[in-house]
């Protein structure tokens, strides 16, 4: 296919128009974990604990900012949340990742099956 086919294809452009909003969606993420950082430090320097409800909400947030960095980096087609299920806290951080990249590994997966 040349560039002429390609720029006129419209799931392109529909992606393109998802990747900005989930972009902006992520830079205001990145403020509101930054925050959370800052609270939690600033908990930890006054009474020696953190805040349970925020240690709670944190893995969450990070979780759904991972599933837009995958969308955004090509490593995944399938839009996050709300087009998909919230992240799934089981564990503990960290442990999503697994969920939300196998799903990345295995769209390649199926990618490249799909071509041969």
């Amino acid at each position: 296919m040349g560039i002429k086919e390609n720029a006129s294809r419209t799931d392109t452009w529909i992606r393109a128009l998802f990747m900005v909003i989930y972009g902006v969606i992520f830079y205001i993420l990145c403020g509101i974990i930054g925050l959370l950082v800052l609270i939690q430090f600033i908990a930890k320097v006054i009474t020696g604990k953190l805040i349970d409800d925020l240690s709670e909400f944190s893995p969450r947030l990070t979780d759904y900012a991972l599933q837009i960095l995958i969308f955004l980096t090509f490593q995944s087609d399938n839009k996050p949340w709300p087009f998909t299920s919230t992240p799934a806290i089981d564990d503990g951080p960290g442990d999503s990742a697994e969920a939300t990249g196998a799903g990345a590994i295995e769209d390649k997966e199926d990618k490249k099956d799909e071509s041969t």
